[in-house]
């Protein structure tokens, strides 16, 4: 690429920035004004901060203290680069190559372009000048080989770039498939949570256990001494000196304790970060510092390796994208076959489902279908999967079980938590994600309550297949009373009438239109808020009829009226039968109200954002 060409793709995405913000308005010019005089300021305090802290304080830090700052900085920094890249989980071009390529110019020079643009990052403008400051503040204090770091420094940074671009490149191929490339941005996404939510899970399910030994220890010794004053054995002043003496022997085995902790830490974060590539970064700066240079040595050679190979990677892979490997299908003739002979097995979007209208199975199984394919659903999944990650860690962290008759609360509880999490955007908004198809309901002559009754069902296979997902994992974590699995079964489904019942009232009265691909509404009305917020808060409260088989249970095993009876069971049916007389009455009347309403329906859910 010639310097022309150089300078005439310097100044087209210089102009593409501008007209973007330009066409952005005054506000959006000035709120990225903010942000990059915060960013500099910020780049600019870092670094000076970095200097005295590699000047001043980590010289009077020993080795494994040292090495914990630079791997808290390194995670910190790949952290903050995952947050924005799933920003563009898409293979984000600043210019789009496929529209140069009948230019005279050189497609490797346009991919380097692309790849430098990559580099003017909030997270590297604010972590490099960081530790650039921390490397000069260390040389200060340790001599010129610290300097040996800023390559080491140059080669991670080209490193993640370049790994970083090989991920969105390999995305791009796989995205090039529109059916997919949702789908894969969904997983993405709940994987990043997932692994974001490792360490505190970790945590939580391996909590740092007290030192009882060493506790009873003092307190015996603790105990000895105020029996032996009491009796009188020593006097006011040696008791003061035996109890000095105590105090510092306690402390000085406090002290060993928390130094054979700190080296026994110090020599794993040593294995992690000689077994992870970005822990080189942190292993090779901390050796200089004991004026060892073989690790940053290596480190540069291998971080510089790592990203040659990905860069190179990610041209070849960019190369095949813009020339139509991945989209190109060569055709290959097919002999003709023998016919088939044609199946008697009705299809999904032909399923008759029992004891339930011809009008509301197709819009069941359309609905389902349009789920199954919808990035929505999925998203939908990930929340109470995260949850139950979570609070299962929590509950399993403990070291007693819960008693007896806590344990259907727990079932419940959780199962009820699952129903609210994957139900409330996917029905209590549920025209929302129609957008213009919700026109077919509308010109459609299908009674109003089949559509409703239809989209309820629709949603059942998710809600109801987590929640009973939940009472299988937690049952079989802490056993139940065989009576109490069915009659958690019944307060599940009754709690999911109960549910659809007001949910369906939320998605008339308060619809919001949804972006395509997402869960996010496409044109924020406070009203439509306020009530969303309002349906949450009252909610749980409407649930709690499915709840009191439980209760009433309890109530009688803890006044010994009734022990050992199952009693939550049958009245568990009882109210699962109530609710679906209370669900039948109910969908007839909000069946008229939809009539009523569907105009304004359609009107909120086909609209665009402002």
């Amino acid at each position: 690429m010639n310097r022309e060409h150089f300078r005439a793709f310097i100044w087209l995405r210089w102009r593409l920035r501008v007209n973007q913000f330009r066409k952005g308005g005054t506000l959006n010019l000035i709120f990225f004004a903010m942000i990059a005089v915060c960013s500099v300021i910020s780049a600019i305090g870092l670094a000076i901060t970095g200097f005295f802290v590699g000047w001043l304080a980590l010289p009077q830090a020993n080795e494994h203290v040292r090495l914990f700052v630079w791997d808290g900085i390194v995670v910190a920094m790949l952290f903050f680069w995952m947050i924005g890249l799933l920003a563009e989980l898409q293979r984000s071009e600043s210019l789009s190559l496929d529209k140069f390529l009948h230019l005279p110019v050189s497609l490797s020079g346009a991919f380097l372009i692309n790849y430098l643009s990559s580099l003017f990052s909030l997270t590297l403008m604010v972590f490099v000048p960081g530790m650039i400051g921390l490397i000069l503040g260390q040389t200060i204090a340790h001599g010129p080989l610290m300097l040996l770091a800023l390559p080491l420094i140059l080669a991670a940074v080209f490193a993640l770039t370049a790994v970083t671009y090989q991920f969105q490149g390999w995305l791009a191929t796989l995205m090039a498939n529109p059916r997919r490339k949702r789908t894969i941005l969904v997983f993405v996404v709940g994987g990043f949570i997932l692994i974001a939510q490792l360490p505190q899970l970790l945590n939580i399910m391996r909590p740092h256990k007290f030192d009882n030994a060493n506790f009873k220890l003092e307190m015996e010794e603790q105990a000895q001494l105020s029996k032996s004053f009491a009796s009188k054995k020593n006097s006011q002043a040696e008791y003061q000196k035996q109890q000095a003496d105590l105090q510092r022997r306690q402390q000085e085995r406090r002290d060993a304790k928390k130094q054979d902790s700190l080296e026994e830490a110090g020599a794993t974060a040593r294995f992690v970060s000689a077994i992870v590539p970005p822990g080189w970064l942190a292993l090779g700066a901390t050796d200089l510092t004991e004026g060892r240079v073989l690790w940053s040595l290596l480190g540069t050679l291998g971080l510089g390796l790592i990203g040659t190979a990905s860069f190179w990677r990610a041209y070849l892979t960019t190369i095949r994208l813009y020339t139509g490997h991945y989209t190109s299908r060569e055709r290959t003739v097919v002999a003709p076959k023998a016919t088939a002979p044609l199946s008697n097995k009705p299809r999904l979007l032909e399923w008759q489902l029992p004891r339930v209208s011809e009008q509301a199975s197709a819009v069941a199984v359309a609905a389902f279908r349009s789920l199954m394919r919808a990035p929505e659903a999925k998203m939908s999944l990930l929340a109470p999967v995260i949850m139950a990650v979570v609070f299962g860690g929590i509950i399993m962290s403990t070291d007693e079980s819960p008693p007896q008759a806590l344990r259907p609360i727990m079932v419940f509880g959780a199962s009820t938590m699952i129903l609210f999490i994957s139900g409330i955007q996917l029905i209590g908004n549920q025209f929302g994600y129609d957008r213009t198809g919700f026109r077919a309901y509308v010109l459609s002559p299908i009674p109003r309550r089949d559509i409703l009754i239809g989209k309820n069902i629709a949603v059942a296979p998710l809600a109801i297949g987590l929640g009973f997902f939940g009472i299988v994992v937690i049952g079989s974590f802490f056993p139940l009373r065989i009576d109490h699995y069915p009659a958690a079964i019944a307060q599940l489904l009754s709690n999911y009438l109960l549910f659809c019942i007001l949910a369906n009232v939320l998605s008339m009265v308060a619809p919001m239109a949804m972006a395509a691909g997402s869960m996010k509404a496409s044109n924020v009305k406070i009203v439509p808020v306020l009530l969303q917020m309002v349906f949450l808060m009252f909610m749980p409260l409407a649930l709690l009829p499915a709840a009191l088989p439980i209760g009433i249970e309890a109530l009688l095993e803890e006044t010994n009226t009734v022990n050992g009876v199952p009693i939550s069971l049958p009245l568990s049916l009882v109210v699962l039968a109530v609710a679906l007389l209370i669900y039948r009455a109910m969908i007839r009347v909000e069946g008229e109200w939809l009539l009523a309403r569907e105009k304004k329906i359609l009107e909120v859910v086909t609209s665009k954002s402002d």
